[in-house]
């Protein structure tokens, strides 16, 4: 029987008070490219948290959802794989559209990206 990787979403991997929201935020620290935007904080070495920030300019609410499930399980399916230590809030990019394969490959090189700009002084 081959290792099973935990791919579950529990609330511990979830970024939920507006607290938590507004320190990533506050940071300053941001990466994007055509498909994402993402926020991040540092967080000592604890796994990374997931914050989403879908607004209503995105399109109407299955558009708002489809997002999310698209995001989620793409963090979902790679969180062991992303930096650890960080608290993200991720947001579509103005004009992008909701395809699985393109989140799946922004996410990880973009946590990646603010990894490394948190890490240097």
């Amino acid at each position: 029987m081959s290792a099973q990787r935990n791919e579950r979403f529990p609330k511990s991997a979830r970024l939920v008070s507006p607290k938590d929201f507004d320190r990533v935020f506050k940071s300053g620290i941001v990466a994007s490219d055509s498909v994402l935007v993402i926020h991040a904080c540092r967080r000592n070495d604890e796994p990374t948290r997931l914050g989403l920030s879908i607004s209503k300019r995105v399109g109407n609410s299955p558009q708002r959802n489809l997002w999310k499930r698209l995001i989620r399980e793409s963090f979902r399916k790679q969180k062991m794989d992303l930096p650890v230590g960080l608290d993200i809030v991720v947001r579509p990019k103005k004009g992008a559209l909701p395809e699985y394969a393109a989140i799946f490959e922004s996410l990880p090189r973009l946590c990646k990206q603010l990894h490394n700009r948190l890490r240097t002084p």
